[in-house]
């Protein structure tokens, strides 16, 4: 689904809280791997999160005007969202837990997205290791995907 959203001048106006958002970025001249960085929301509805991302972006980046992601990872919510001033809203990322964002000056930045409910600590280290500027580990290595777990190891031969 594709949608174009313009701000509403009846709408509620409400003030990202950019302080508080979790988001870590590789540096500009790092270019590698398949994210560049991670943003660790702190809910699964789209609507509450992306503001707050988009002012962020904004500030370093200037203008976003399209934001595509995965429909899967955010609780369902009405087709009207208001992320800000004729901005794309985007649900056919091919990738689960992957956001990008594109504009006139940042081309396209994609971001790992750490699902809110993920333990504090494991977050921060998935959050910590997207960020770093020679990481080229894929989403799913990130999240730790696929890994096989302590659990699932067999025991030495005797």
């Amino acid at each position: 689904m594709t949608a174009t959203i313009e701000r509403s001048t009846t709408a509620r106006t409400r003030r990202p809280a950019i302080g508080t958002l979790r988001l870590r970025l590789k540096p500009a001249h790092h270019a590698c791997g398949f994210v560049q960085g991670a943003w660790w929301p702190r809910a699964t509805l789209l609507s509450a999160e992306l503001p707050s991302l988009l002012a962020a972006r904004s500030l370093r980046c200037g203008t976003i005007d399209r934001v595509q992601y995965h429909e899967g990872d955010w609780a369902p919510e009405p087709e009207h969202v208001e992320p800000g001033d004729d901005i794309v809203l985007d649900s056919s990322h091919d990738s689960p837990n992957l956001i990008s964002v594109s504009g006139p000056h940042v081309g396209m930045l994609t971001l790992l997205v750490v699902p809110p409910y993920t333990h504090a600590t494991h977050a921060y280290d998935m959050v910590r290791t997207a960020a770093s500027a020679l990481d080229s580990s894929t989403p799913d290595q990130l999240l730790g995907i696929g890994l096989p777990s302590a659990t699932d190891r067999l025991p030495a031969p005797i």
